[in-house]
């Protein structure tokens, strides 16, 4: 072999080993198609209160067939993208969101507690990418699979995620409850995953309803989801018809945010 050949091969093998090896993302395959984006345009507390201005857009979206990785991403996938890329694993946080000290520690099997910058910088890293809102609120609706369920998988919260009823004041390891009709789990409650999108409702309107990727700006980016920490029950101990653990539920946030209700997932187009 050539010197030539050799640093050619050597070169190649240093380039492969700081990139995902694609078989550590489960991919599930999401057809695309038309789909009515946002259809529940109002959530109903606990309490019976409407709330209303929470959800994404009320509009028919088209979208290309994607991939969908089945689990939100976690803590050892992380920490793998941080070994092969030099960058120095990010500290847990240390209160919860009822702002109690309880000082995390990192567990391989749980979903990584990201910024979306962390989340974006992971999500090319692995030769994927952040989904859009859109392509997030269809696949937790079961795409072309769907069965009209309110949440994703269930219209029973408790089935399908992690919520307050069932949580136990903490987020768990992935992939512990029934999986959706795509086969996807955890897109209910445990945390909320970034998305893509800027959070700009008032150009909400100026965005393609083909792929959309949302608007050009914005302050805040989006979250879909939600976490374990809201109620999904009304006062007679049922689930809420229209939780805001539905996916139409959009929450917004600084993109530097990282508490133990923020996680996420990636996409890779077909």
């Amino acid at each position: 072999m050539t010197k030539q050949i050799l640093l050619i091969l050597v070169g190649f093998l240093v380039f492969n080993s700081c990139k995902q090896s694609q078989d550590k993302i489960d991919w599930i395959f999401v057809d695309g198609g038309t789909f009515e984006q946002g259809k529940n345009q109002i959530i109903i507390s606990p309490k019976g209160d409407t709330i209303k201005g929470f959800t994404s857009p009320n509009r028919l979206v088209e979208l290309d067939d994607f991939y969908i990785s089945k689990f939100e991403i976690t803590v050892k996938q992380f920490r793998e993208f941080c070994e092969k890329t030099g960058r120095k694993m990010p500290e847990p946080p240390i209160e919860n969101a009822h702002g109690k000290k309880v000082y995390y520690k990192w567990i391989d099997e749980n979903p990584m507690l990201a910024t979306w910058d962390e989340a974006n910088d992971f999500a090319k890293w692995a030769d994927g990418r952040l989904l859009t809102e859109a392509e997030w609120e269809y696949a937790a609706k079961g795409g072309k699979k769907t069965k009209g369920y309110k949440y994703s998988g269930s219209n029973n919260p408790v089935e399908i995620g992690w919520v307050k009823e069932n949580a136990d004041s903490i987020f768990h390891k992935v992939g512990l409850l029934k999986p959706n009709e795509l086969g996807i789990y955890d897109m209910t409650g445990n945390v909320g995953e970034w998305v893509f999108d800027w959070y700009n409702p008032e150009k909400d309107s100026l965005v393609s309803k083909i792929n959309p990727q949302g608007p050009t700006d914005g302050e805040y980016k989006i979250s879909k989801g939600v976490s374990w920490f809201y109620e999904t029950q009304g006062a007679d101990g049922k689930p809420l018809e229209y939780g805001i653990h539905m996916p139409e539920v959009r929450y917004q946030s600084p993109r530097e945010t990282r508490n133990d209700g923020f996680g996420f997932r990636i996409a890779k187009s077909k």
